[in-house]
């Protein structure tokens, strides 16, 4: 027996023409995520996110000196972190710790990171500027 063709058309170049145009449909479809999937691998910065934007955001708060080493990556598609560090005075740590919760609450807020690392770097105390360490009279070591 020879082999049927059944073609749902009297034209037999209409299949493979719909076959090759929904192959490109999907490989087209396919690139975006694909393209997503290697940022994320490579810990590129998300589409959408401005360092700029997001170094103005944290030095926009009072006690912030400065911000650098600052990078931004996915998780997962929705799912972004950060990690920088932040120059501030040479304070208590109370003190330190409030601007740190105001800091992560501002870019959850306003960017939706919510995994953060962030390292503060304390500015040096000169003592010919009048900065002065106290110590206890009597007490020896």
């Amino acid at each position: 027996m020879g082999g049927v063709v059944i073609s749902y058309t009297a034209q037999l170049w209409i299949d493979p023409a719909l076959s090759i145009a929904i192959a490109v449909l999907i490989l087209w479809s396919s690139l975006s995520i694909l393209r997503e999937t290697l940022n994320i691998l490579l810990e590129g910065t998300p589409r959408g996110i401005h360092l700029e934007e997001i170094a103005a955001e944290i030095r926009s708060r009072a006690g912030v000196l400065d911000v650098h080493d600052l990078h931004v990556w996915s998780l997962g598609s929705e799912v972004h972190a950060l990690n920088c560090h932040i120059a501030i005075a040479d304070i208590p740590p109370s003190e330190s710790e409030a601007i740190l919760h105001d800091v992560t609450e501002r870019l959850e807020a306003r960017f939706r990171i919510h995994h953060t690392t962030i390292q503060f770097e304390h500015a040096a105390c000169a003592v010919e500027h009048g900065c002065v360490m106290p110590v206890s009279a009597g007490h020896s070591h």
